[in-house]
C-alpha cells in the first residue's frame, strides 16, 4: 500500500499507515477470534466485560461504576445486567443504606464461567502474541502505551 501511495502521490507521506492499518486489522482480527472463543459460553464481549469487571473488581459493584468500566451508557449497562440477571450470572441486591441503589455481584454460576470465559479469551491472546519474543513483546507494549496515552489526552 505505501509503495502504490508512494506511485500515485510522491509528495505523500502515507507512512502512519505501516502502524495505524495494522493495528486496525490486527484489532479486528483478535476481535473476531476473541467473539468465537465466547461464542460456546454464550456471551457477547459487553457481557463478558461485565463479569470480569465484577470478578476483578472484588464481585460487587454499583451499575453507574461498572457502566463507567465499560465505557457505556448506564442503559446499555442496564440491557447487559437484565440479560446476564436472566441467565442467573449476576445478581441485583438492595443497598440496606441507599434505597435508590442496587449493587451487582456475581452469583456462583457468573464466577464460574466467567473463569471460564477469562481462560478462553486469554488463549487467544497467547496465540496471538505466541509468535513475539518477549523483548518484542515488551517493546509493542511500551509502543502502544505511549500511543495510547497521546491519544487520550
Amino acid at each position: 500500500m505505501i509503495e502504490s501511495w508512494a506511485g500515485t502521490d510522491p509528495e505523500l507521506d502515507a507512512s502512519p499507515l505501516q502502524v495505524a492499518g495494522r493495528v486496525l486489522r490486527l484489532a479486528a482480527v483478535l476481535r473476531a477470534r476473541i467473539d468465537e472463543a465466547l461464542d460456546p459460553f454464550g456471551l457477547s464481549y459487553g457481557d463478558f466485560d461485565v463479569l470480569n469487571t465484577l470478578r476483578r473488581e472484588g464481585g460487587t459493584l454499583s451499575p453507574t461504576r461498572l457502566a463507567e468500566a465499560a465505557l457505556i451508557t448506564s442503559g446499555a449497562m442496564t440491557t447487559r445486567l437484565n440479560r446476564l440477571e436472566a441467565r442467573g450470572l449476576v445478581r441485583r441486591t438492595p443497598d440496606a443504606a441507599d434505597r435508590r441503589s442496587m449493587p451487582i455481584s456475581l452469583t456462583p454460576q457468573g464466577k464460574r464461567l466467567a473463569r471460564r470465559a477469562l481462560d478462553a479469551v486469554l488463549a487467544v491472546d497467547r496465540a496471538l502474541i505466541a509468535p513475539l519474543s518477549a523483548p518484542q513483546q515488551a517493546s509493542i507494549t511500551s509502543g502502544l502505551r505511549t500511543m495510547l496515552r497521546a491519544a487520550e489526552q
